[in-house]
């Protein structure tokens, strides 16, 4: 009897232990039929991630069979769709604080409902509780451009500060915006980089008033970044976006009319109140010229010339006169700043009119580098280009063939040897040292 008891203990066994088994949770990994899917966005410094499994048609009804009208969904397959913001934001005009969500849909055959909910764990939509939802907004329900087999989300029309998101399956797709307050938000990040790194240079509180200038939002604030630029290293560029935010700022406190005569005049008092180069005032010319103010640029241009005269500031007073209709005297500035520059400025200066649609001026002034510094290879290589973009061929071959006779460094001598190449000619002087 102890035996059949044994035997009939052991076949119980053997029979529970295949449905203890079959019981347990998948220990293996293998593709799902419908993949898994992330798809991220920035909107402004924002970042949208969303997170879902993409079930295909395969000769489905979807809309209104396989997924009900009127019915909470969860807006995929094999689990919950997630979406995460990394700052508030604003959907559909309605505001959403940062965090993770999970993500539901009442599908409507023109409208549908989008949830929000603060359960973003829970399997699917089986356990939906309205109760938990963060949001509900109403999105609009449209005919795709074209057939998507697969579930797809996508972010589109996208602006500085919003994006639609659109789920997208077969021939229709459910859309919602996304929004931020850009100020807000931009603003906010700058204040927190401004007390990191970026605060221990100009150029990061110089970059911070320039994003306010450029934006045209939140002045004062930018105008106190751009002064401490200024006085951690006043140079032409924190300068002037200092006067133009002073501009700005007595606009708005309407404590002068005009903007551009308010930013000179702080531009002005900078210059002579701060230890200021040469540089400075060429950039505070350069821009007085720009807008229009010529003899203020005359003055200032003066300053600088005074400091340190050179081909650059030089230039830039020929222009200036050039502006004004002075053509004659420009001339002879230009002339001097000529015989003044250096094999660099000169060779600058001369590429700079070459890709700038002058080659007859470069040529003109590739050639007084050409004679200021004739054992320079680079000197001549330069002068060949300048003739090949002004057509003069055979000059191209002669100023080519005397840079490769100099002995030039190996990225000279590839530039002529490309140009002669160009030019359906061969190197004439290649064993001259």
């Amino acid at each position: 009897m102890k035996l059949v008891n044994r035997l009939l203990s052991l076949l119980t066994i053997v029979l529970i232990i295949p449905s203890v088994v079959a019981g347990q949770t998948q220990l293996t990994t293998t593709p799902h039929v419908s993949p898994e899917a992330t798809v991220t966005q920035k909107i402004g410094l924002s970042e949208v991630s969303l997170t879902y499994f993409r079930p295909s048609v395969k000769d489905r009804e979807i809309w209104g069979k396989l997924v009900p009208y009127g019915q909470v969904w969860r807006a995929g397959a094999n689990d919950n769709t997630v979406i995460s913001f990394s700052e508030t934001v604003r959907v559909e005009g309605k505001e959403l604080p940062a965090g993770t969500y999970g993500l539901h849909m009442i599908p409507g055959e023109s409208a549908s409902t989008v949830i929000f909910s603060n359960n973003s764990t829970a399997w699917g939509s089986y356990s939906y509780n309205p109760k938990e939802d963060a949001l509900q907004v109403t999105a609009a329900t449209t005919s795709t451009e074209k057939f998507y087999e697969f579930l797809t989300f996508e972010f589109e029309s996208h602006t500085k500060d919003a994006a639609v998101c659109a789920l997208k399956w077969a021939d229709k797709k459910i859309s919602f915006e996304i929004s931020i307050d850009l100020e807000q938000s931009s603003m906010a990040s700058l204040r927190r980089q401004l007390q990191n790194k970026a605060g221990w240079s100009w150029q990061g509180w110089h970059e911070a008033a320039s994003y306010c200038l450029n934006n045209d939002f939140n002045h004062e604030e930018g105008l106190q970044w751009a002064t401490r630029s200024v006085f951690m290293s006043p140079n032409p560029r924190n300068l002037i976006t200092k006067a133009r935010l002073v501009g700005k700022v007595g606009v708005m406190k309407e404590k002068v009319d005009d903007e551009l005569t308010a930013s000179l005049e702080s531009l002005d008092r900078d210059l002579k109140a701060m230890p200021c180069t040469w540089k400075e005032w060429q950039g505070a010319a350069n821009y007085a010229m720009q807008q229009d103010q010529y003899e203020k640029a005359l003055d200032w241009i003066s300053q600088s010339l005074k400091m340190h005269p050179n081909m650059t500031n030089m230039m830039v007073k020929a222009k200036i006169l050039r502006s004004k209709g002075a053509e004659a005297d420009a001339d002879v500035v230009e002339e001097k700043a000529i015989a003044k520059g250096t094999n660099a400025e000169l060779n600058n200066y001369g590429y700079q009119l070459l890709f700038g649609g002058n080659p007859k001026k470069a040529v003109k002034i590739f050639e007084a580098n050409a004679k200021k510094y004739p054992e320079d290879p680079n000197v001549w290589d330069s002068l060949g280009e300048g003739y090949v973009g002004n057509g003069d061929k055979e000059k191209a071959i002669e100023a080519l063939n005397k840079s490769l006779s100099l002995n030039p460094p190996a990225n000279v001598r590839a530039n002529s040897m490309k140009l002669l190449r160009k030019l359906g000619a061969e190197p004439t002087d290649m064993d001259k040292p």
